[in-house]
């Protein structure tokens, strides 16, 4: 299946990687993740050259890591630097592909294309991950279908009524005004609603507001090629103001396979902050809304489809689907001038 490559992925949770090699597949390619010396990330292909053994089956010392079968030791750059059998020789066929990555957000982040164009500047943007305004849960799921196909249902806020009881009320798609944007190659889904019941979720974090209706903002950006950013909030005014409980959402998929997704998430508050209580059923909430609710329906929906070419099938689109094509035909145009340029390279 084609990828865009010349991109940065998130790998894992910068707190899942320590003292051990950590085995990871992304875009179909099995790699090891591992810090060096130093405490920085470093990944390397999860195949040593000689037996083909997985590198994250062997143990890391010093930033090093060591095969667990023949005992080769790799360098954080994938070079052999020894061979304890024989002579020691090295030959040059001794050598791992090792893959750019950085850390960021409390994430680690992989460039599976040319490294001489891996820039970190490239790195998806997500500032309110770093605004002191605002607590975070994170978490992981794997996912067992296609990443578009999870695109499109993130980006697609209008069935949160009729899957996500806890997050919506009923007649919650009527009062939603919808808007689609694109700017600067980035697409975005605006949801409006007027009117809104106080959902479960708010008035966790909303003490003292009665049983009674408030405005709502759902507004979900995606970056190619699999970053999306949800900002929510509640007001009992026209506007959301800085006073008003928000919950930011950041939802970063990798693909593993054509059918398998690693999906990671944060969600935050910028309220009640340091209350465990709160922390854990936010966590508690999130996770189970698309473990429990989404990833069922989306595996169903695949399996009615012969591939996971959407357009091949001749969808019946309705408005709410500007924003979820819009983003699979810039991701696809991307993949074939990406595809197109190495061609002619």
């Amino acid at each position: 299946m084609p990828y865009l490559r010349n991109a940065w992925y998130a790998a894992c949770w910068a707190h899942e990687l320590g003292d051990v090699p950590f085995a990871r597949t992304i875009l179909e390619q099995p790699i090891v993740l591992f810090r060096d010396a130093d405490g920085a990330p470093r990944a390397l292909y999860d195949a040593c050259p000689h037996r083909f053994a997985p590198l994250s089956r062997g143990r890391v010392s010093g930033g090093t890591i060591t095969c667990g079968y023949h005992g080769l030791e790799f360098a954080a750059d994938g070079q052999c630097i020894r061979n304890p059998h024989g002579k020691g020789v090295v030959p040059n066929s001794l050598k791992v592909t090792a893959f750019p990555v950085t850390e960021r957000y409390g994430m680690i982040w992989l460039w599976p294309g040319d490294a001489e164009r891996a820039d970190p500047a490239l790195l998806p943007s997500f500032p309110t991950m770093e605004d002191p305004a605002f607590s975070w849960v994170h978490g992981q799921l794997e996912v067992s279908t296609n990443y578009e196909l999870v695109i499109d249902n993130l980006l697609d806020l209008t069935h949160v009524e009729f899957l996500h009881p806890f997050l919506a009320s009923p007649g919650n798609a009527a009062r939603t005004e919808f808007r689609a944007e694109e700017r600067d190659g980035e697409v975005h889904a605006k949801y409006d609603v007027r009117g809104e019941p106080i959902t479960g979720l708010f008035q966790l974090l909303w003490d003292g507001i009665p049983d009674a209706v408030g405005n709502l903002i759902a507004y979900m950006s995606w970056q190619a090629p699999s970053n999306l950013f949800l900002q929510t909030g509640m007001s009992l005014s026209d506007e959301i103001g800085e006073g008003d409980p928000r919950i930011p959402v950041v939802h970063l998929l990798t693909p593993e396979t054509e059918d398998r997704t690693h999906y990671f998430w944060a969600a935050g508050r910028n309220c009640r902050h340091g209350d465990a209580q709160i922390s854990k059923m936010l966590h508690f909430g999130t996770q189970q809304a698309f473990e429990r609710e989404d990833e069922p329906m989306i595996r169903a929906v695949r399996s009615r489809m012969r591939s996971n070419d959407l357009f091949a099938h001749r969808p019946a689109l309705l408005p709410i689907d500007e924003v979820a094509v819009r983003a699979r035909r810039i991701l696809a145009k991307r993949i074939a001038a990406e595809e197109a340029a190495t061609a002619a390279a």
